[in-house]
Parts: structure tokens; sequence; C-alpha cells
């Protein structure tokens, strides 16, 4: 963990932010999604504290790597987790509280605020449209298949690359796992991990600027 005076990135016009975990509690729409892939699949549930470590890295990746599934039956799962949680699981995501607040601030502010998570990016508009918070946002960023944009270093790049962001321009990183802060490190964008998502004792040890709660996240971004 890595202490942060406030105001430390007052003068980053971009600020992007990451949803499952920062933006919005997320947790239980996804968990109940993946119980709802494990029962239909058939295959053995790992229990919910494994489960957990899957909010927020790509779910094919978490599926072959955490399981050892192969692709195929990752795919599967992930289809089958897809269809519940556009049904249902966007429905129980709420904004953790001030968020809402802190991402109005920044707009007010004229900042530059948008998006880049590792969910579809069409599941990501549908949830944020659902919570009233995708007008607020320049431009909300996700994974997409069909061009081959997946995991987080190739969203940040899309998203940087689609608001016209010249490069050089001081932008920071907002999440809750080690795989935002890695692949914002991959685009040179400094990055703030935060401790009310599903991050654990990793990301709290790694030397990377960290907020605990979200007034500590507003110190650091508007001083």
């Amino acid at each position: 963990m890595t202490t942060t005076i406030s105001g430390a990135f007052r003068d980053a016009p971009v600020v992007l932010l990451d949803l499952d975990g920062t933006i919005v509690d997320s947790a239980p729409g996804i968990l109940a999604g993946l119980d709802h892939a494990f029962a239909v699949c058939g295959e053995p549930h790992p229990g919910r504290e494994v489960l957990r470590s899957f909010i927020g890295p790509p779910l094919s990746e978490s599926f072959r790597d955490e399981l050892g599934m192969s692709a195929e039956r990752a795919e599967r799962m992930r289809l089958a987790y897809a269809e519940h949680y556009l049904d249902e699981g966007i429905k129980a995501s709420v904004p953790f509280p001030g968020m809402r607040e802190l991402i109005g601030r920044l707009v007010a502010e004229r900042r530059t605020v948008a998006v880049a998570t590792n969910k579809p990016e069409l599941t990501a508009r549908r949830l944020l449209a659902h919570q009233g918070l995708d007008e607020d946002l320049a431009l909300i960023g996700g994974t997409d298949r069909a061009t081959g944009r997946d995991g987080k270093a190739a969203v940040i790049g899309s998203v940087l690359e689609r608001l016209g962001i010249p490069a050089g321009t001081e932008t920071v990183m907002v999440g809750d796992r080690l795989h935002d802060s890695e692949g914002a490190a991959e685009h040179s964008v400094p990055a703030v991990l935060v401790g009310w998502g599903y991050g654990g004792e990793a990301e709290r040890a790694a030397p990377v600027p960290f907020a605990p709660e979200v007034p500590d996240l507003a110190r650091m971004l508007l001083g």
C-alpha cells in the first residue's frame, strides 16, 4: 500500500473508472449468474469464496486458469452466465455509497470521466443506463469479443483512443483489482486501487496508491 496525499491527482483531466467493485457493487448479481452457470452446465461448484475472486477479471480466463476448464467448457459457462446476468444480474448492481456524487463532482469540474471495464461493453452500458449514470460519462468502454478487445490493457487503450486523448495527457485509472493497475501501467497511466471492492491482501500490499474509502478517493482526485 502506498500512502497518497490529498490532491495527488487533482490536475489529472482524465479519470478512468473500473465498474465492478469500483462504481457499483455487482457481487450479488455476478454470483447469482455464476451459480446459475455451474448448475445448468453441470460443473462442480467451487464455493462462494472462490467465486468472489472471479469478480473483475475476464470470466473465461478465470474458468480456465483457476478451475482448469478447457476453452470449450469455459465458453459454455460464460454463455450460461451471460444469459442469466443480462436478464437478472444487472438489476442487482447498485452504486457504492458516494460514487454517484463523486462522478457528478468530477463532471462538474469538466473532467473527462469514462469507464474502462472487463465487462462486455454492451452489458456495462445497460447496467449504467439502468442506474442512470450513463449520461454523466464521456464513454463506457468494455471488452468486445467481436473485435478481439479482451483484457484491461486493451480496454484502456481503446477508451483513450476513442476519447481522442493526446499522448502524454495526465490520466488516472481507478480500480479495485491488480489487473486494473497492471493494465494502466501498459499505457504509462498511474492507478489508484480502492478498498471497498473485491480486492484483497495483494491489492493492499501493492506499491500503488490506495484509497480505503470513497472519501479518500475524493480527496485524491479533488483535493
